[in-house]
């Protein structure tokens, strides 16, 4: 039987925790008091709300936690479309949230009183039934031993200095003590009889895997975190933010409602939220949905062993990245909605939360719950005749293009279809025996994974259970064609090329989502032969998974090498002393020509502060008009003289201009020295780090 709370204790738990996270955010604002009660807070309703929806005691806090936060991004995103996020609405919702549950929790399953004693001496009983061994209890010490040096290496490397890769600032001997932790803890997982303390461990391992960037970089990583960071700002002040957008609510509903009752700085929340739920929920989630078919070691071991995919969406938030964690998880749920385990409404929730966040994740999403509600509810019709359900499957297919059309897309009656397109293998050899792995591994990536994914196919065909299995590939194949639409066929005004096809290939990884328990299942087919053959074969095994993952964290990341040599440098403290600097000696209508971190670093500092017609100030590679960065190309790669910051100044209807040379930039010295002939006065920032050129119409 089901344990519950008592009314009378469920209405004081939510009266005191709402009253009291009230209070402290109106009146009292003590952060360690807004700390303990948003713990509770969340806690207590993820509980519940897990409750209500998961039978199995023990998944109901972490599933259920994902499930309010879905509940939070939608309520947020009704507010933001036609009321405010504001204040008043965060205390509503406060309240409102405990008081949507109550009837729903005591009608759900079974009723039985919850007894916190009987509770905590079942979970001795087992732990005294599961007892590890010595060798087990060591090998668990010695993980956590190189787990905390190779999160000491990180905390070493931090830095505020324009970077390109984590790997230039954090020590050599990172590498190694992640190939020797990840080396004891899949020995650990495959021996373990246990499960609470083996999760923990994969939980910490896999943040040691999406935390690097988080603890790395001081200031923040990427360029898009801090565009949505400044827009959170905006609309914690304000409640709202003009134009308002379709897209992206979702997650800045999740970020302002944590920040508003724990008192915890906004940007840092962003900054943890998807490597923190990432780490936090799908490893153990694999686990909970494989565990059903494998024994509990193998589920163990296939949390952990699943990040030999890439996981660089998931080493930063925004809300694409945020959007796929999301999509993860439901895909993973939906295998226990078949088992009468998951209600389908869970699926909906968090497909409708996905699309809130980001619709580009959110309509596949959709789509694929619909397909997989459809198949079930007409199953004995559909099994019998799959080619049915296929067409109509296939009616799904122009949903997505559609919605593109609709928000301003254009077909592309002649599209260039060209075989190099399409890379399915490749070969180096540059004499890095290291290197040539790692790159070997990325470039034959569409093998492997579909050789993976094949043999969880062949493993169910055998077993008669692909019909059951159809939704999965119906809506593979689904959004595939959709890509391969969009791809060749539609055309995005505001995206240049470079990124047009970043954002379409976004289609490709979610379709492998889609794809992700024929992997899995493959994946854990490896394992449970290689485990269970000789000892030879088990520590090949071990091997394999050290290797994979070290391999997997290496392409997780930007990588300064031969091969591939990282693009982008990070925003640096010479550059927000650089941005304030302007701002200081600026008259208030001037533009600033300078790359695109030394505007997101101006768009930290001041938000969005003026725009000139549709463009920022400060130029930026983004948007339909891009004048002013066209601008700053010229004056890096063309004619750096006064000339063309008049054609800029003129462009934008100022008299006062900036030009931004950051040392890094390639021929910095040959370009600085032109500037200077023209320039009307020059700054240095850090001795030369960051040089400001100031420029005046004539």
């Amino acid at each position: 039987m089901e344990e519950k709370l008592s009314q009378s204790q469920y209405v004081l738990i939510s009266a005191i925790l709402c009253f009291g996270l009230v209070f402290n955010i109106t009146a009292w604002q003590n952060q360690i008091v807004a700390l303990g009660l948003t713990f509770c807070y969340l806690l207590f309703l993820s509980f519940i709300l897990g409750s209500i929806f998961i039978a199995k005691p023990g998944w109901q806090i972490m599933l259920g936690f994902v499930f309010l936060l879905a509940l939070i991004s939608l309520a947020g995103t009704v507010a933001l479309l036609f009321l405010k996020l504001d204040d008043y609405f965060i205390i509503s919702l406060v309240f409102l949230l405990p008081m949507l549950f109550i009837t729903p929790y005591y009608y759900s399953h079974l009723r039985k009183k919850l007894s916190v004693k009987e509770l905590i001496k079942n979970y001795l009983d087992k732990f005294d039934e599961r007892r590890e061994s010595k060798t087990n209890f060591l090998l668990a010490i010695a993980y956590l031993f190189f787990a905390a040096g190779g999160f000491y290496l990180l905390v070493q490397g931090q830095t505020t200095q324009s970077i390109q890769t984590p790997w230039q600032t954090v020590h050599q001997f990172f590498f190694p003590i992640y190939f020797i932790a990840t080396t004891i803890l899949a020995t650990y997982l495959l021996r373990s009889h246990r499960t609470k303390g083996p999760l923990a461990l994969i939980i910490i391992h896999t943040f040691l895997s999406t935390g690097i960037a988080t603890i790395v970089y001081k200031i923040g990583y990427g360029f898009d975190p801090f565009i949505h960071q400044a827009t959170e700002r905006i609309i914690s002040a304000t409640g709202q933010i003009h134009p308002t957008p379709l897209y992206y609510l979702g997650q800045y509903a999740i970020v302002i409602f944590l920040a508003k009752i724990s008192m915890i700085d906004l940007s840092l929340i962003d900054r943890v939220l998807v490597p923190a739920l990432f780490s936090l929920i799908v490893g153990p989630t694999i686990f909970y949905v494989f565990n059903l078919w494998l024994h509990k070691n193998y589920a163990l071991t296939l949390a952990l062993a699943a990040l030999v995919i890439p996981f660089s969406s998931f080493i930063m938030t925004a809300p694409q990245n945020l959007a796929n964690v999301l999509f993860l998880i439901t895909i993973l749920l939906s295998l226990l909605y078949y088992r009468n385990q998951v209600d389908g409404m869970i699926l909906y929730l968090l497909a409708f939360a996905t699309t809130a966040v980001h619709p580009l994740a959110g309509i596949p999403l959709i789509i694929a719950v619909i397909l997989l509600n459809l198949f079930k509810i007409l199953y004995n019709s559909y099994s019998k005749y799959l080619t049915l359900y296929f067409l109509a499957a296939a009616v799904f297919v122009i949903f997505l293009p559609m919605a593109f059309l609709l928000n301003g897309s254009a077909i592309n009656f002649d599209p260039d279809f060209k075989l190099t397109d399409i890379s399915i293998a490749g070969w180096v050899n540059k004499f890095d025996l290291a290197l040539n792995l790692v790159y070997l591994a990325d470039l034959n990536r569409l093998i492997i994974a579909s050789a993976i994914i094949l043999l969880g196919i062949m493993y169910v065909t055998k077993r008669r259970l692909l019909k059951n299995n159809a939704p999965f590939l119906a809506a593979a194949a689904v959004l595939f064609a959709d890509y391969l639409i969009i791809r060749y066929w539609l055309t995005f005004p505001s995206l240049r090329d470079n990124d047009q096809a970043d954002f379409v290939s976004r289609l490709l990884v979610l379709t492998f989502y889609i794809l992700l328990p024929f992997f899995l299942l493959g994946l854990s087919i490896i394992i449970k032969n290689l485990w269970e053959k000789d000892w030879f074969a088990k520590i090949f095994l071990v091997f394999a998974i050290s290797g994979g993952l070290s391999i997997s964290l290496y392409l997780s990341y930007p990588a300064l090498d031969r091969y591939q040599p990282a693009k982008f440098f990070s925003v640096s403290e010479s550059d927000i002393k650089a941005v304030n600097f302007i701002e200081q000696i600026a008259s208030p209508d001037h533009i600033v020509l300078a790359n695109q971190m030394i505007g997101v670093a101006a768009i930290n500092e001041f938000g969005f502060k003026k725009y000139y017609g549709d463009q920022f100030f400060y130029s930026m590679p983004s948007g339909k008009n891009q004048t002013l960065y066209e601008h700053f190309l010229a004056m890096i790669y063309q004619d750096t003289t006064k000339e063309t910051m008049n054609r800029a100044m003129s462009a934008t209807g100022v008299n006062e201009g900036y030009f931004v040379l950051n040392s890094y930039w390639n021929n910095a010295e040959k370009i600085k020295a032109k500037a200077k002939k023209t320039a009307d006065q020059i700054y240095e920032i850090d001795n030369g780090t960051v040089t400001i050129f100031k420029y005046s119409k004539d």
